[in-house]
């Protein structure tokens, strides 16, 4: 089912624009980036060499916009994803921020979907925020699927007096179970190992497992480390929200590591919990584990309870 998102344009945007020409292209950011600076905002442009040398010598100078790189400030969505976040739930002072540009070309369909999932979970993570941003995507060079995934990922499209909702949008959730979004799945082939959990106090017994099996996994030492700890959160929350028994399953591969958390309890209602900014006082479990891993993706288990997949690599 695909919904439309109410979302108010004086605090939070995530248009899409697709443009044919570098005039297009021009003219839609020159509007975006007078309506940030208007507004009183931080306003970020950023893209390829290229592309930022095009834009810088068409927008006039200004104190509260900047420019950077992609290879810069996108280097993998988790990180690009939470970078944001942070910036935004810890100003010292509320500012809107107006960001646009392009998401980096990957160089395989597989590492591509993950910035497409990117786009649409920007939603989630960012939709409590004073943030805008005008994502740009060129239809001369773009392959068919990339696009379309934008599509499916921004709420609105155009800019200023052309922006209008977006009748493919579709919710984070919806899209995660697109085709398009090649969300992460558990490997057909058998588990390297497995554990059943029974007890809290077995944690430590899936540590130690996971971590000895890590090490044929190839991963840097420091990846190895967050993946533990990610896991570890997983199945801590799996004890506490869940139901015992606890299943954990883990595939090793070279560069690879994938684990499955299955619980028998009611299950997740909100497959995005940890995407948020924590409250104050409040669990910050799934939303540590999203930052310590690749990905993380939450669904149901084969008898109803709660699965949660973790990757890395």
């Amino acid at each position: 089912m695909t919904q439309t998102l109410g979302i108010d344009r004086d605090s939070y945007s995530h248009d899409l624009l697709v443009h044919d020409t570098d005039e297009e292209l021009v003219r839609a950011t020159q509007d975006f980036v007078a309506q940030g600076l208007d507004s009183g905002g931080q306003v970020l442009v950023h893209s390829s060499h290229e592309r930022v040398a095009l834009l810088r010598d068409a927008l006039e100078p200004h104190p509260r916009l900047t420019y950077g790189y992609d290879e810069d400030l996108y280097r993998s969505p988790t990180t690009t994803l939470f970078a944001y976040q942070r910036q935004l739930a810890l100003a010292p002072q509320p500012t809107e921020v107006w960001v646009t540009g392009t998401v980096p070309l990957a160089e395989s369909r597989a590492a591509q979907a993950a910035w497409s999932r990117y786009e649409s979970l920007v939603n989630v993570a960012l939709g409590g925020f004073a943030f805008h941003a005008l994502c740009t995507y060129d239809a001369r060079t773009l392959p068919g699927h990339v696009v379309d995934a934008a599509r499916a990922a921004h709420p609105h499209q155009g800019v200023g007096s052309l922006r209008r909702e977006n009748p493919d949008y579709e919710t984070p959730g919806d899209f995660l179970a697109n085709p398009l979004a090649v969300t992460p799945k558990v490997p057909a082939t058998s588990p390297t190992a497995d554990l059943v959990l029974r007890d809290l106090r077995e944690l430590h017994l899936a540590r130690s497992l996971v971590a000895r099996e890590a090490k044929t996994s190839g991963l840097p030492f420091d990846a190895r480390v967050d993946f533990v700890s990610a896991t570890h959160e997983v199945l801590a929350n799996a004890f506490r929200h869940g139901a015992p028994p606890v299943l954990l399953e883990l595939w090793v591969a070279a560069g690879r590591l994938t684990a499955l958390v299955t619980d028998r309890g009611p299950g997740l209602p909100d497959t995005m919990s940890g995407f948020g900014y924590p409250d104050r006082g409040g669990s910050v479990g799934l939303w540590a584990a999203r930052q310590m891993c690749e990905e993380l993706v939450i669904g149901t288990g084969p008898d109803g309870g709660c699965s949660v997949l973790l990757t890395a690599g």
